[in-house]
């Protein structure tokens, strides 16, 4: 039960730090305004330092999309780890390997969120240079 009582709290207590990092980055990112962004965003891509807008629009269009393909993944792997912890919770006596999968489970729900909540970032970029080009 020890055991499972460490993983659970070390599993947990990173997915909080990794989604109040993300948190912090998001807000910071945001305050910092979507000139900066963009400048980010174009020191990012390979080659040469100028970029059109197109390419930058194209770049957050990519960016937003890998940001949505990992959320999915994170939230799929969450349904798996949750599946299989309710179905050690309701078929096996012993706790322990249910409490174990719990911490995973934080941290993972974590993840999820904190990608959701970066995802916004290459959203606002494009919505700024919509407005721009329009």
């Amino acid at each position: 039960m020890g055991v499972s009582l460490a993983i659970l709290v070390i599993f947990a207590t990173l997915g909080v730090l990794l989604f109040l990092y993300a948190l912090h980055f998001r807000r910071r990112a945001l305050i910092l305004g979507p000139e900066r962004l963009r400048s980010a965003l174009s020191r990012t891509l390979e080659g040469e330092d100028v970029r059109t807008p197109e390419e930058l629009e194209e770049a957050a269009r990519e960016l937003d999309a890998r940001f949505g393909r990992a959320a999915l993944f994170s939230t799929i792997l969450l349904a798996l780890v949750l599946g299989v912890s309710l179905f050690l919770t309701f078929f096996i006596v012993h706790p322990g390997p249910a409490l174990a999968l719990c911490g995973p489970a934080v941290f993972l729900l974590s993840s999820t969120l904190s990608l959701r909540l970066l995802r916004e970032l290459p959203r606002t970029l494009l919505k700024v240079e919509r407005d721009r080009s329009g």
